[in-house]
């Protein structure tokens, strides 16, 4: 596969938060906090306490972050370092195959902000991820991003999607849950919506820019298929 040529220092990092529960009435993806850089390079944590998206997760069962207190206001001590913890080491030897996994190249030069947001830091068992917010108009920029809602929305067999098919980003304004939604296109057919922490920059990219996009890389369960789109922006 191939590696994502442009790699962009984000500006921030979004923290997502989504239930882990199968049976949970709504498992949309939201955003709860923010982590950025302040003034000396400082690195700041902090929710997005008076959010709709932070009081609909709260509804739906969020609590916290594990590593930031929510009785906390802000948090500026060791908050890439609490963060960099849900990653393998750069050093242990399977890290290269980790880079690989999310389409980075080997050595991995950039800063561990920019390897946080590329990699969303994903546990499986906790439902956060980080998505990063690049600054739009610095181009060339590659990004890969994970189809969010495959399985729901796709009707059809995973088998028959491949890697390196292109996809294409339309708006779903008939979509109950969020009318902004950014539906993602292959073959004819709906196989899922862009990240809700990012289709502000998909619709800022396809407004502004040239979006080149496919399918790269497919794996998961039978039960529960994942697909992963390499975003060119040129």
């Amino acid at each position: 596969m191939n590696t994502l040529q442009y790699i962009i220092e984000p500006k921030r990092l979004w923290l997502t938060w989504q239930p882990v529960d199968e049976s949970a009435p709504t498992r949309t993806r939201r955003v709860v906090g923010e982590v950025c850089h302040v003034e000396n390079e400082e690195v700041l944590f902090r929710y997005l306490r008076d959010s709709p998206e932070f009081h609909e997760a709260k509804l739906a069962g969020f609590e916290d972050f594990p590593a930031f207190p929510l009785k906390m206001v802000e948090i500026r001590q060791g908050v890439v370092e609490a963060l960099m913890r849900r990653l393998p080491p750069r050093k242990r030897e399977d890290f290269g195959e980790y880079l690989t996994q999310h389409g980075l190249p080997t050595p991995f030069q950039h800063s561990d902000f920019a390897l946080l947001g590329y990699t969303g830091a994903k546990l499986p068992s906790d439902g956060f991820a980080l998505v990063p917010e690049v600054p739009p108009d610095e181009v060339p920029c590659d990004y890969l991003t994970e189809v969010a809602g495959l399985r729901h929305v796709f009707n059809g067999d995973i088998s028959l999607i491949s890697v390196g098919e292109p996809v294409f980003f339309i708006a779903d304004k008939d979509n109950a849950i969020d009318p902004d939604a950014l539906a993602i296109v292959c073959k004819g057919d709906k196989i899922g919506y862009v990240n809700r922490a990012l289709k502000d920059t998909v619709r800022y990219w396809l407004d502004r820019h040239q979006i080149n996009a496919s399918i790269y890389r497919l794996n998961g369960k039978p039960e529960r298929p994942l697909a992963y789109v390499k975003i060119c922006v040129r």
